[in-house]
């Protein structure tokens, strides 16, 4: 009988993590401007945890379809300290989406705002506790920035460690005519500019790829392996092994 006891209590101290995971609900409250004009919906976030009673989050997002799609919230480890953190879409585009932490704390029993600006993309690195934000944008979409961050010691706020630009070369000239102000933007397809910053060791640099580069795999999987001062992630997105979503 005792060690039916003793069972019967493990398998219940086993079996909290499994009840207490929190399910969000989101739904709209409210709508509002930006200050450059852009419609956003307000949301509530509720949490169903049969554990604890969970403070709702308050949040914006320039995409309230989502809302109807369950699509605009879900949970994840974005910190890497073993709970999950909120993690709410504040915009979905043509190419690229961006994200808001909202992140658990265990003191306070609440999911709080991590305090910085959305993330574009973002892939997850828990082996380096790190966090590859990726943007694509300009002409035919060969515009491409990536920021890598990475957590404090707490797990609470994100710093800026890397970043890295690259596009065909473009120059951009204009002219009056008519009273209009016409821009005309000339694109080398030969060409692949890139900038470097590394804000850590202070680097800021560009320099010139051959074009054949950007469809080559390894070059876009690598990013951060193509130059001796770049970050070694020493992973990549499709083969990594260390943990890291793709």
């Amino acid at each position: 009988m005792k060690k039916l006891l003793i069972m019967l209590a493990a398998l219940t101290i086993l079996a909290l993590p499994a009840l207490a995971e929190a399910t969000p609900e989101a739904q709209i409250v409210g709508r509002q401007q930006s200050l450059d004009g852009v419609d956003l919906a307000i949301l509530r976030i509720d949490f169903s945890d049969p554990g604890r009673a969970i403070p709702s989050v308050y949040a914006v997002t320039e995409s309230p379809w989502l809302v109807e799609e369950n699509a605009v919230c879900e949970m994840q480890d974005v910190n890497f300290d073993g709970h999950d953190d909120l993690v709410v879409t504040a915009s979905v585009g043509a190419s690229n989406a961006a994200y808001t932490f909202f992140l658990w704390n265990e003191e306070s029993g609440a999911f709080e705002w991590y305090g910085g600006e959305p993330l574009w993309n973002y892939q997850l690195y828990p082996a380096q506790r790190m966090i590859l934000s990726h943007i694509t944008s300009g002409w035919a979409g060969l515009l491409h920035s990536d920021t890598v961050y990475a957590w404090d010691a707490a797990g609470r706020s994100l710093t800026a460690l890397r970043f890295s630009e690259w596009d065909t070369l473009t120059e951009i000239t204009d002219e009056t005519r008519d009273g209009y102000l016409l821009y005309n933007e000339l694109h080398d397809d030969s060409m692949l500019v890139e900038t470097y910053v590394d804000y850590e060791m202070g680097v800021d640099e560009s320099f010139l790829n051959a074009v054949d580069k950007y469809d080559d795999p390894d070059f876009m999987t690598q990013r951060f392996l193509y130059e001796a001062n770049f970050l070694q992630l020493e992973v990549t997105p499709e083969a990594n092994g260390d943990g890291s979503n793709g």
